[in-house]
């Protein structure tokens, strides 16, 4: 499947704004050129709920789920939630599949996070053989799907048995030897497998209000085990990702400075083998809504 995403898209939980701000949010996404809206999934808003009441407030931007864990949302569920979407925007949705993480799904959810490669594998087998009778958008196909993929058997699995992969937290470095390991696992597809990454980027001159915002975004996932992992393969050492995080890893991780800088980092990972760049747009206490950021992209 062909997929255009948009070079740039936009990423946030949108839970800081009320949800009226958070459709005028989505309305002025749209109206900035914007090709993708992502929502994740975390202790915030159901992104399928959310996301269907932004669907009538968008008219030419895609929407979609970054990420949406497996362990809570059966196959079944999961297809008719997307073709529900898909029908509702004119063929515009996007599913964002993910294994999260095992404090999210046992301690949070109460499932047991066991296999989470195999869990995928059989989770993307059952969401297509899942029945769904309603109303289909017109013209279009299924929704596109992604896999949030860090690893190299992860990635596999997103060339071959999805559209695409959504990494996060990555270095255009890793960006360049994932594009290549999802050409690697594809070999004669028709069209190359897609790769979408977010980018967390703080829009402020000054580099301690920046390192601040950035910290504040990023302080939750220091403890991640998955991150953790990811990083120790990109080349950083277990002290880096100690609170508050080392300047080094900050740095990588998160885009910061003025508009100029901000571009910068988008071309680098353009430049590696991206096709779509979600930005997480920082506010100064880490929010991810700051439309400023946003605004200042478009014009650049």
């Amino acid at each position: 499947m062909t997929v255009d995403l948009g070079r740039l898209g936009a990423w946030g939980h949108l839970d800081s704004l009320p949800i009226d701000a958070a459709r005028a949010y989505a309305r002025r996404v749209d109206e900035l050129g914007y090709g993708t809206l992502w929502v994740p999934e975390t202790v915030g808003r159901e992104p399928f709920t959310l996301l269907g009441l932004l669907a009538g407030e968008t008219r030419e931007i895609r929407i979609g789920t970054s990420i949406v864990g497996i362990w809570g949302h059966d196959a079944q569920t999961t297809r008719m939630a997307a073709q529900t979407l898909h029908e509702a925007t004119g063929g515009r949705f996007v599913l964002g599949l993910g294994v999260s993480h095992p404090h999210l799904a046992e301690k949070l959810r109460g499932h047991t996070y066991d296999r989470p490669l195999t869990r995928m594998r059989e989770y993307l087998t059952a969401y297509r053989a899942a029945v769904y009778k309603g109303p289909m958008a017109d013209g279009a196909a299924d929704p596109p799907i992604l896999i949030a993929a860090l690893r190299e058997r992860m990635l596999a699995l997103a060339a071959t048995d999805a559209d695409g992969a959504f990494p996060y937290l990555i270095t255009p470095e890793r960006v360049a030897w994932t594009r290549a390991v999802l050409n690697a696992a594809s070999p004669g597809r028709g069209a190359r497998p897609i790769l979408a990454v977010s980018l967390p980027a703080a829009l402020e001159a000054e580099p301690d209000a920046a390192r601040a915002a950035a910290r504040a975004y990023l302080t939750p996932y220091l403890r991640t085990p998955a991150y953790q992992a990811s990083w120790a393969e990109q080349g950083f050492e277990p002290r880096e990702w100690e609170k508050p995080g080392s300047d080094r890893l900050v740095d990588a991780m998160v885009a910061q400075g003025e508009v100029e800088a901000l571009q910068s980092r988008i071309g680098e990972l353009v430049a590696a083998g991206a096709d779509h760049v979600a930005i997480i747009p920082l506010g100064p206490d880490g929010s991810t809504e700051h439309l400023p950021t946003l605004e200042a992209l478009a014009r650049g």
